[in-house]
């Protein structure tokens, strides 16, 4: 017996729903790095939201390449 489109629609829910979340737990990661909110909006979809998360977690935070810009500008 086949599922219903109904079914097949409310299987998706965990994994819409995983995939949301990791998209409310992109926006502060990425505006920390400097990155824009439309930067996290890349994590709504499913196939890219490892990778677009890897990217971003593996970034340097802004704070800290300003920092380290004024520390240059200093030296100067």
């Amino acid at each position: 017996m086949e599922p219903s489109l109904a079914e097949a629609l409310i299987s998706f829910v965990p994994f819409l729903l995983t995939t949301f979340i990791f998209f409310l737990f992109a926006i502060p990661i990425s505006r920390r790095k400097g990155k824009g909110t439309g930067f996290a909006f890349w994590c709504l979809i499913p196939i890219f939201t490892p990778f677009i998360l890897f990217y971003l977690v593996s970034l340097t935070d802004k704070s800290v390449l300003d920092r380290l810009a004024a520390l240059e500008g200093k030296s100067s």
